[in-house]
């Protein structure tokens, strides 16, 4: 049987929606990842396996192949873990549910955790206006809320996202943060260049600018 999931593939800042095909089919049980995937999206096979196994799920013992389409468009970081796994899961029956209203973003653990991970806000930015959910991992659930237009959903597990898109658990999106009033909050402590460790060229550039009122260009 064949699923298809969303996710995002970041070229910088600039996002690309990708589908995550996922097929499934009689032969040597094995699994393979196509469509130019770096090593942190290859080595997604042994957690996602793991990660389903303790979940409390089934592993196919069938040939799987997983295309990240478009073929063309270089695949890189973790996050590919969690659509992959649950287009596995829908391939092979175990998620029966609509996904094409999401995109799917976090890295598996082996116990099926799902762990933060980077470039959510680019991510969320670039499906607004063409999928209107996202499901990113817990802990960047504040990041992707910073983006107006669509629902973020954070989750904490494999088995919690499988349970709300089966509508046996409800999540709640969260509450979209508007950044102008995070900005005018006042931090708790002031910065102290002596809580920085090392960086000594850095602060001693800093500090020779601030001396004589010049502009600093950060990268």
């Amino acid at each position: 049987m064949l699923s298809k999931v969303h996710t995002i593939a970041l070229n910088g800042i600039n996002g690309e929606i990708v589908e995550v095909e996922v097929d499934i089919n009689r032969g040597l049980p094995g699994m393979e990842v196509v469509g130019l995937p770096d090593t942190a999206v290859k080595e997604a096979r042994e957690r996602v396996k793991s990660a389903i196994k303790n979940s409390g799920f089934d592993f196919p013992i069938a040939r799987i192949t997983i295309n990240l389409a478009p073929a063309d468009l270089k695949k890189e970081g973790s996050h590919f873990d969690l659509p992959i796994a649950l287009g596995i899961l829908a391939a092979s029956e175990q998620l029966n549910a609509d996904l094409s209203p999401y995109i799917f973003l976090g890295e598996l653990s082996l116990e099926g955790q799902v762990r933060e991970v980077d470039g959510v806000l680019p991510s969320v930015l670039a499906v607004r206006g063409k999928v209107p959910k996202a499901v990113v991992p817990y802990n960047n659930r504040m990041e992707g809320a910073l983006v107006s237009g669509v629902e973020v959903y954070g989750v904490k597990s494999l088995r919690e996202i499988v349970a709300f898109l089966s509508g046996e658990e409800e999540l709640k999106p969260e509450k979209p943060l508007d950044i102008t009033e995070i900005v005018r909050e006042k931090p708790d402590e002031e910065l102290d260049f002596a809580d920085v460790a090392g960086q000594a060229v850095a602060k001693r550039a800093l500090k020779i600018a601030a001396a004589g009122n010049h502009n600093c260009l950060m990268l």
